[in-house]
């Protein structure tokens, strides 16, 4: 444990993993990956345009998950779901058709998978970055990153006051989480 002059209390125990945090909210837990994987596995054991149209709703769900609110899977894998529909269920009068339907589902489901990587090595990229960023704030900017109130109370914390310390520690993740997103907005 740091300790800061005569404080015996350092605020980084405050800050809390902040990487760890976003990464947590940003992909689905354990149990949604296992339920993807089922119905990928279900799905690779029957046609192509299937496991296609499976990888692309799981694509969708891996992405939008941060988003739980939203049901629109985006515009592109909803034209895939189309365009899969119509190959898979239109009359197959020669070898081309076939090859077609084959070339689309591989494509859309290349699509889907890279897709859901690309999510998940940014989100991991963008977590590191973060608890980066966090573990770089030493005690005076953590203590500049409050507002007034919280300042008094961080003071109090460090003085041994517990009474407030469970807000004050969201007060603080919060505000490292902001800091060290600042450096990541661009403005528009």
């Amino acid at each position: 444990m740091n300790v800061n002059g005569e404080q015996g209390r350092n605020l980084r125990q405050l800050v809390g993993p902040v990487g760890g945090d976003y990464l947590q909210r940003a992909l689905p837990p354990g149990g949604v990956w296992a339920m993807l994987v089922l119905l990928l596995g279900i799905a690779s054991l029957g046609a192509l345009p299937a496991l296609a149209a499976t990888a692309l709703v799981g694509s969708a769900v891996v992405v939008y998950w941060p988003q739980r609110g939203a049901v629109w899977p985006g515009h592109w894998r909803v034209v895939g779901l189309a365009v899969l529909a119509m190959v898979a269920w239109a009359p197959e009068p020669d070898l081309l058709s076939q090859w077609f339907e084959h070339g689309v589902a591989l494509l859309l489901l290349a699509l889907a998978l890279a897709t859901t990587a690309s999510h998940v090595l940014q989100a991991r990229r963008l977590a590191r970055r973060l608890q980066q960023a966090a573990d770089a704030l030493d005690e005076p900017q953590l203590l500049a990153l409050l507002p007034e109130e919280a300042a008094a109370l961080a003071a109090a914390w460090r003085a041994g006051d517990d009474s407030r310390g469970e807000e004050l520690a969201v007060v603080m993740h919060l505000a490292v989480m902001h800091a060290a997103l600042r450096p990541q907005c661009r403005p528009l």
